[in-house]
């Protein structure tokens, strides 16, 4: 028995005896569209250690085929030595003469479908591999099988059912095989009924300006659709040190009058010989967590890394380290818009298959925790890769070899329940799927779009960009957002401070950051369904209060504007937005604890301060009623700030009434905003 690595890096091994050739491959994937070891199985392994091609040629191995043709035999003998040393087009012309000496010879038929299928010419091997079986259908049984894959990888469904069943029905067939085929059967019909019912989705190329002939992953895109990210396969430096012939590199382009500009290097502050690639931006782009690989300081052959963002520079790099990064291979990461979860596949120990999708919680410390297999409903025995957690911090989408689906790699998505569990593993369906490979997504916040990489029929060359518009039954929900900057109120400074967003419903801090120290910039989602407490707090500064619904999310809208703070100075006043009251009543419902505990909290690290709590009620019912009103709800406020432990001579509180309107009490929305509990800096 020979060896040969073939040019995808699988090794096989020949067989020369009673019935062609059979071949083992031994790499990480099987190579199912040609014999590999199936005929194996069929056919007694005969070792021919330190034996020269020459001794096979012998007349006793000669005597073991079909043919009898010395002519067609001595072609098909040179066909296998040509085989042996992959020069798979010498094979084919030296076994298309044999066949033409011998149109019965079922091994060279055989033969000829390996080396079509080594060079991609999967019709040709399916045709080869059927003369075989008219010829004898009992000779080589297998080659159904093999007809069934290659019939599965153009997409031809139907007769992949077909050569699948025919093996089942053949004599002789094991068990355990029966049951493979029959597995294969269910696989074949799950694709077949998914390209019957495809989505009303119209996947189209983004065009030149942005794909090439070398590959294009989709990244990033902007809350405005309007900047893309990606990352691009390139030739690599001729004086690199790693080996790689390629490497990636990140680009952007931006979108002007509804087209894509050409592509420019987005330049990060990494080595530009280094090979970067699989990029993530925080929903603030103020941070990018990427894949490096071959860096003499990994801990792996890939690793993760992470850049900060001050004003318009991109800080150091900065490996995440253990237990993220291990010695095996870490990639791809994709960071929650919360910016508590990494999400990023990994090949390292104690996983399920051959690469996982794995997930990090951030630690109080802001390290990165002990990373979690997602379990069974997303990784399988094959590989799932590009892991990407829409907006909503609860749609998972990624690629999977293995999950049933049309072809190579497929999209699919999973929920996150209220209890952290994935939902079943769900193919995203034709034609966002082909039988081709789709490698990435990624779904714009508000859900109305979406982009993939694939490369499909069609396309510039290798992977290229797709955009398509979705459909209910493919979307995450929607999420807006809050867009701002900082400031002084008087000075219009930009300023540092800390940005809050609470449920409180549940009471629960859902997105806390930081607007940037030297342009006062911010940017945190929104997420559906839930009632919000927005709070900007500093130092120095009276707090921010606004009130966010989004029970109803159509009724709500990206903000995006200056947020002015006011200096906690004698004199100003600001509204609590977030004090909630039953109607007609005055005891505080929970909801309104939040805001409270930071009005409190304000009075404590601000001991010198003294306040005015005024009540103030819309125009509705008599004005005694409003008065007694206002002045009960100001007083529940008062009773609060004593229980939490100031002291009552820095507390006072008054009733207005409806004597002080800031908005018309015409519209629901103006005796809304007259209703409020207003703090004075006395």
């Amino acid at each position: 028995m020979e060896s040969k690595r073939t040019n995808n890096g699988r090794t096989y091994q020949l067989c020369y005896g009673k019935y062609t050739m059979g071949r083992i491959f031994t790499g990480t994937q099987i190579h199912e569209d040609s014999l590999v070891s199936l005929f194996m199985r069929y056919v007694k392994i005969i070792l021919f250690t330190f034996i020269s091609i020459a001794a096979l040629l012998s007349e006793a191995q000669e005597s073991q085929v079909s043919s009898q043709n010395k002519k067609a035999l001595k072609l098909y003998r040179s066909a296998e030595a040509a085989f042996l040393t992959g020069s798979w087009e010498t094979a084919e012309l030296s076994l298309k003469k044999a066949i033409k000496k011998d149109p019965e010879f079922v091994e060279a038929w055989l033969l000829l479908g390996d080396a079509y299928s080594e060079t991609g010419k999967m019709q040709e091997a399916v045709d080869a591999y059927k003369q075989a079986l008219k010829i004898d259908s009992s000779f080589f049984p297998y080659a159904y099988y093999i007809i069934g894959n290659l019939e599965f990888k153009q997409g031809n469904y139907e007769s992949a059912l077909d050569a699948y069943k025919s093996f089942i029905a053949s004599k002789g067939i094991p068990e355990n095989e029966i049951s493979e085929a029959a597995e294969k059967i269910k696989r074949t019909e799950t694709a077949l009924r998914i390209s019957k019912n495809p989505l009303l989705v119209d996947p189209v190329n983004l065009g030149d300006k942005i794909n090439s002939a070398s590959d294009e992953y989709v990244n990033f895109v902007d809350e405005d659709i309007t900047q893309l990210y990606l990352t691009k396969k390139e030739a690599n430096h001729a004086n690199a040190t790693d080996g790689n012939p390629f490497k990636e590199n990140f680009y952007t382009a931006f979108l002007h009058d509804g087209a894509w500009d050409s592509l420019t290097r987005f330049n990060l502050t990494v080595n530009q010989q280094r090979n970067i690639g699989g990029m993530s931006f925080s929903i603030d782009r103020k941070q990018i967590y990427f894949t490096g690989c071959s860096w003499p300081e990994n801990y792996g052959s890939c690793d993760l890394y992470q850049i900060v963002k001050t004003g318009n520079n991109w800080g150091r790099v900065h490996n995440l380290g253990t237990p993220v990064n291990t010695v095996s291979w870490d990639s791809q990461p994709f960071l929650s818009s919360d910016g508590k979860t990494l999400y990023f596949t990994s090949r390292r120990q104690g996983g399920i298959g051959g690469s996982d999708i794995w997930m990090s919680e951030k630690q109080a410390d802001g390290n990165w925790g002990m990373p979690v297999n997602l379990g069974n409903n997303i990784n399988t025995s094959g590989n799932e890769m590009a892991p990407y957690i829409h907006a909503d911090t609860k749609t998972l989408y990624f690629s999977s070899d293995t999950h049933e689906g049309l072809g190579g790699y497929d999209l699919f998505m999973s929920k996150k329940d209220e209890n952290g569990e994935w939902s079943k593993a769900k193919n995203l369906g034709s034609p966002v799927n082909t039988k081709e490979n789709e490698l990435n997504i990624f779904i714009s916040m508000d859900a109305s779009k979406a982009w993939i990489s694939s490369d499909r029929e069609g396309g510039k060359g290798g992977f290229d960009i797709y955009e398509l518009e979705t459909v209910a039954s493919i979307q995450p929900e929607p999420v807006v957002y809050v867009k701002g900057r900082v400031v002084d109120q008087i000075t219009r400074k930009p300023l540092q401070a800390l940005v809050e967003l609470t449920n409180i419903d549940k009471q629960e801090i859902v997105v806390s950051a930081t607007s940037d120290p030297i342009n006062g910039s911010f940017f945190i989602p929104l997420y559906p369904g839930v009632n919000y407490a927005f709070h900007i707090n500093k130092k120095g500064y009276l707090f921010y209060s606004e009130h966010m619904n989004l029970i109803d999310t159509l009724s709500y809208r990206p903000i995006n504007k200056t947020f002015e703070l006011t200096p906690l100075q004698k004199g100003n006043s600001f509204v609590l937005h977030n004090i909630f009251f039953d109607f007609d009543k005055y005891t505080l419902k929970p909801s309104s604890y939040t805001e409270l505990e930071l009005l409190a909290n304000m009075l404590k690290n601000n001991p010198e301060i003294h306040i005015r709590i005024n009540g103030h009620t819309d125009n509705v019912g008599s004005d005694d009623y409003n008065r007694q009103l206002s002045e009960n709800r100001a007083r529940a406020v008062y009773n609060y700030l004593m229980q939490e432990g100031i002291d009552a001579d820095r507390l006072t509180y008054k009733s207005y009434g409806a004597t002080k309107p800031v908005s018309s009490n015409d519209t629901p929305e103006g005796r809304a905003a007259n209703r409020r509990t207003e703090i004075e800096i006395l």
